[in-house]
């Protein structure tokens, strides 16, 4: 914990004095790193005052004990404006700079921007956040605003004299969760002015989707334009196309949920305010039942142009048959088998995730990660075999301490290793449609994969003092420039591939022609593809690879196909996971593979089956009582039928590439 004491105002002989002002409400879970971040600037605030808003949790406690760096204000719950106000009125720095506690900044932040304070009419400055990728204008003017709210609210720093020539934010309870857009427009529309600073310098962890908090920020976001109307006396006809705007993109979101009801009284009252094309257009697709319309949907993501599925310039590194190069890559390199035989090998990954319904839509709403508190039972029975998994861990477990604690602790004892997951629907920048097609991040831009990547690997480094070196995307893929992202930020292996499945009717990718053989992506063998272990098995895997394929497309799928050939053993498609797949047929996996050659395996689960009710798979006590007990009966079979041993991935790697650390 960062500890300073406080700069009293008469003693600064700084040419800017900042006083930083966190509005807090339950926010004992977070607010502490949002404390240090402010206290770390190398351009030191003069003060931090937190405004605990009437909290009914801890936060109090949490930020007591920052005292004397922090000063704790508390008052009766009024809503961010009021605490914000409240701070500044108490508060003495020449300028203001606004952080919430969910969100934290970047060292220079400060620094950086008060570089951009000289000009004297410029009276707001702000800041990138990590949640948006487009470019932001130098100067931004009223009706730039008025299009787009383009400041983070953590971002600004504000001089004290424009705060109170304005009068501070609005209060007024319609106007919560806009409250800083209503601020902000107030003082484009003044004789100041508003800079941007061109750097990303604030981690930014809100935001409002489209959730049951929908209806309330439409009504906010009206309330808002109303009293602009009022406060700046705004032209009618500029106030209803606004109106008109909200309500149409609000009618949207409701259309693209399916909520036609909603969706049609939007459409009708933003037609009332203006008559658009699109929204007579929108309107019409009201009135179509919900089963065409995602039947529409379906036939689009089939239609929709696909990015390259597979990781570029493939290199065979176990020398068995199978691996399918992908058609944009180069030919395969030499096989380059280990440095010398060695028994096989399992390595370990588990996906720390959060808690989200497998059975539902992808929201950004869905971050719980109390699970992660139920590792514990898995590791009862890893230590038995000397097993060290890999923690594949994803945003919301890294950025929250009830995500992360229980692997500091597994870490701190040499019980585990940290690797990444991406689930874009949760990794900041949040600027992407939540859809199944964009859970698959080979189908984001080129520029929204990098920053999402680059979220994520920065996050984990800072919670876990660590960086993490294996990737894997947490839905299956990887586009054409992901290898370039993962060598970029260090990593060296990839474990995003999943053998013999198919997630195109998703939106995803296809992997029906590629084996379990591990390659390098690489020339230069510095990158290697760990796929987890998945195979066809049974009497039918001697037929040609068409009709093997065939087995498992969209029609035979929808047929039963599949299902009917795995009871007559036939042909049976088999993960090596404990999540749906039985004993009996995670052995018959591996004994096939190993007759094939494969002396390297790759097991995985997800951290929320060791809790009751979060996966299909564990639902209730004897089903995780079965769930544990497969763990131990597999790792039995493993190190026993087949003497193989647990091994870390950093030393298959290291073994493959040739290095000392080859596993004997």
């Amino acid at each position: 914990m960062v500890a300073r004491l406080p700069v009293l105002c008469s003693e600064s002989n700084m040419p800017h004095t900042v006083s930083v002002i966190i509005p807090a409400y339950n926010a004992a879970a977070y607010v502490g790193k949002a404390i240090e971040s402010a206290l770390r600037q190398s351009h030191p605030p003069l003060e931090v005052l937190v405004v605990d808003d009437g909290s009914k949790d801890h936060t109090a406690e949490v930020v007591a004990a920052y005292e004397p760096a922090v000063r704790l204000v508390r008052k009766a719950n009024g809503g961010p404006a009021s605490a914000r106000n409240l701070g500044a009125a108490l508060s003495c720095g020449t300028w203001l700079a606004l952080l919430d506690a969910d969100d934290w900044w970047m060292p220079d932040k400060l620094a950086a921007q008060l570089e951009l304070a000289g000009a004297p009419d410029v009276g707001l400055l702000h800041c990138l956040g990590d949640h948006r990728s487009e470019p932001v204008p130098d100067l931004l003017s009223f009706g730039q605003l008025w299009h787009k709210n383009w400041i983070i609210n953590s971002s600004v720093l504000m001089r004290r004299e424009v705060f109170e020539s304005l009068g501070g934010f609005n209060e007024s309870k319609e106007l919560i969760s806009v409250e800083d857009y209503n601020l902000w427009l107030r003082i484009a529309a003044s004789s100041w002015r508003i800079a941007t600073c061109q750097r990303v310098l604030v981690h930014y962890t809100r935001g409002i989707g489209i959730s049951s908090n929908a209806a309330r920020f439409m009504k906010a976001s009206l309330y808002n334009i109303e009293d602009l109307q009022r406060r700046l006396n705004l032209p009618p006809a500029m106030v209803r196309r606004k109106r008109h705007d909200i309500l149409f993109q609000f009618a949207r979101d409701a259309l693209y949920e399916r909520d036609l009801a909603t969706a049609r009284q939007l459409f009708l009252q933003a037609l009332a305010e203006r008559r658009a094309p699109r929204t007579v257009a929108n309107l019409a697709l009201t009135m179509v039942p919900a089963p065409l319309l995602n039947i529409k949907r379906f036939a689009s993501t089939l239609l929709a142009p696909r990015r390259p599925l597979g990781l570029e310039d493939a290199v065979l590194v176990a020398g068995g048959p199978g691996l399918a190069v992908p058609a944009q890559a180069a030919p395969p390199h030499p096989p380059a088998p280990p440095a010398e035989p060695h028994p096989p090998l399992l390595v370990t990954t588990v996906d720390a995730e959060e808690d989200f319904d497998w059975s539902q839509p992808f929201s950004r709403n869905a971050t719980s990660v109390i699970s992660m508190r139920s590792q514990h039972l898995a590791h009862r029975v890893f230590g038995r075999f000397g097993l060290v998994p890999t923690y594949m861990v994803d945003f919301p477990v890294a950025a929250k301490p009830e995500g992360r604690a229980p692997l500091l602790e597994l870490l701190k004892d040499g019980l585990c290793d940290i690797g990444a997951q991406l689930h874009p629907w949760v990794t900041p920048p949040l600027v992407e449609r939540v859809s199944p097609r964009n859970s698959f991040q080979c189908n984001l831009p080129h520029e929204l994969e990098q920053a999402k990547m680059h979220v994520l690997t920065a996050e984990i480094e800072n919670a876990f003092g660590v960086r993490p070196r294996a990737f894997r995307a947490g839905r299956y893929g990887a586009g054409p420039d992901t290898a370039q992202f993962l060598r970029e930020l260090g990593y060296q292996v990839d474990s995003s591939v999943l053998p013999c499945w198919n997630f195109r009717r998703s939106g995803g990718p296809d992997f029906r022609g590629t084996s379990a053989w591990p390659y390098w992506v690489d020339a230069e063998r510095n990158l290697l593809e760990l796929p987890i272990s998945a195979a066809l098995v049974g009497r039918a895997t001697a037929a040609p690879r068409g009709l093997t394929s065939a087995a498992f497309g969209p029609l035979s799928e929808t047929l039963g196909l599949p299902s009917a050939l795995a009871r007559l053993r036939l042909l049976e498609r088999i993960k090596l996971t404990p999540e749906g797949i039985t004993i009996e047929e995670a052995k018959r996996l591996v004994r096939h593979m190993f007759g094939q050659g494969h002396r390297i395996f790759v097991l995985t689960y997800h951290t929320p089956s060791l809790e009751i009710g979060n996966t299909p798979y564990v639902n209730t006590p004897a089903e995780l009582t079965r769930f544990l007990d497969w763990i131990e009966q597999f790792l039995e079979f493993f190190m026993g039928d087949l003497q193989g041993r647990a091994a870390r991935w950093s030393e298959v790697y290291a073994m493959l590439r040739g290095g000392t650390a080859a596993v004997s």
